[in-house]
Parts: structure tokens; sequence; C-alpha cells
């Protein structure tokens, strides 16, 4: 059975402006099994570099995620603290 690494469900991402929200990421989903190698690819601001990111807890003010789950071998990182 294949070990799953990296589970990304319906992530979501805004940053709030003094314009108003602007939604980078909109519902982004994959997942990457051990010894699987994935590239993501877009256009320019199509929300790679936001997506990234956010999986590594790097999202800063006015950035938020404002919905999904992150997974890292079944753990939720958003359940885990700065330093975890």
């Amino acid at each position: 059975m294949t070990e799953r690494l990296l589970s990304v469900e319906d992530l979501k991402v805004s940053f709030h402006t003094r314009d108003g929200e602007n939604q980078a990421v909109r519902g982004v989903s994959f997942h990457i099994d051990a010894g699987e190698t994935v590239g993501i690819v877009g256009e320019s601001g199509s929300g790679k570099s936001v997506t990234a990111k956010a999986i590594m807890s790097l999202i800063t003010p006015p950035g938020k995620i404002i919905g999904g789950n992150i997974n890292f071998r079944g753990e939720n990182l958003s359940n885990l603290s700065e330093k975890e």
C-alpha cells in the first residue's frame, strides 16, 4: 500500500485589502503519495506560490487561509503550533 504524504483538500486563501477581499486560491485539491513527484503549473497570478506558502504555513496578514484542509502524513497542519 502506498503512503499518502500530502493531501490538500478544497484549499481557499484570501487577502483582505482596502479594496475588499481578493481570493487568491479557490478550492485547490490534490494529493501526493510516497514516491511521487508533482509539479504545479499555471499562468502568472493563478495561485501557485500562494498554494505552496499555505502548505508551509507561510501565509501572513493580510492573507489568510479561509477554508480547506492540509494534511501531512495524516496530520492536519492547521492544528500544529508554529514551533511544531
